[in-house]
């Protein structure tokens, strides 16, 4: 979060200084140019240009980022509800994969979102996966309630895959490096042309100003498809695994096995 509040401020401070340091130049060259009857016209067209492209680059970051946020929910919903149907399997069975969805929620939450901030998965998650499908294929089916429990399992387990996998793909960056470019490009033609026509004859002060205010809006702009394009790190608006841990949370206190796992989610058996 810090980070993204420093280069605001940062980079607000370079363009003032940059404006500073232009109008000195320009004292000593007075003759050199003049601001154009139409400067802030072509002002206008540039500006309009940069706040066209980021409004769409933010609008998309935020689906990706909302996505994110929904992928999360539906894997711990479905996880919950996964956990909801083991009773009805025999004892030895039901513990068995009720311990496996909680060492599954808690290797989420300590292993795997850690991991996603630099957008990895986690081993020890797939190892999870494994173990719950090879331990549900092992579960002996006899009835016709269990064989309809059987297949609503499998349903809610493609409903968590799915969301774990769009969890995934949501923790690598949405926005391809040649949007970041031109992005900048923009910035830098934006702010340049403000400076380029400060004037020694008009107080110093009101201009640093303008030129921050601008450079700040704009960076404020960039700095907000920075923070949604990686939603699990941690630049200001990090997503957390709450809802996981609300599911481990309920799962754990009517749990009466032993985990096979420790509370970080790691197996220990």
């Amino acid at each position: 979060m810090w980070v993204s509040i420093a280069i605001i401020i940062v980079g607000t401070e370079i363009c003032a200084l940059a404006l500073i340091l232009v109008r000195r130049w320009r004292q000593t060259r007075p003759t050199r140019y003049h601001k154009s009857p139409i400067a802030g016209d072509i002002f206008g067209v540039i500006g309009t240009g940069f706040a066209v492209i980021l409004a769409f680059v933010i609008f998309t970051a935020f689906e990706s980022y909302q996505k994110a946020r929904d992928d999360t929910g539906i894997e711990s919903v479905a996880t919950r509800q996964m956990y909801s149907l083991t009773p009805y399997y025999q004892p030895q069975s039901r513990d068995r994969l009720q311990g496996d969805l909680i060492c599954y929620g808690r290797a989420v939450i300590y292993q795997e979102w850690p991991t996603m901030a630099t957008g990895d998965s986690s081993p020890v998650v797939d190892q999870w996966v494994d173990r719950l499908e090879t331990d549900m294929l092992g579960t002996p089916i006899a009835t016709v309630k269990e064989i309809e429990v059987f297949n609503t399992w499998f349903s809610r387990t493609a409903e968590r895959q799915e969301g774990r996998r769009g969890r995934l793909a949501e923790a690598a960056p949405y926005v391809p490096p040649f949007v970041w470019a031109m992005l900048l490009l923009l910035f830098i033609v934006v702010i340049g042309y403000e400076i380029l026509f400060a004037s020694p004859r008009t107080s110093m002060i009101p201009q640093v100003i303008g030129v921050s205010a601008v450079a700040a809006t704009m960076l404020a702009g960039v700095v907000v498809v920075y923070v949604l394009d990686a939603p699990f790190a941690d630049r200001g608006a990090k997503l957390e695994p709450f809802r996981m841990q609300s599911a481990v949370t309920a799962m754990e206190s009517n749990y009466q096995g032993i985990l096979p796992c420790g509370a970080d989610g790691l197996p220990i058996r």
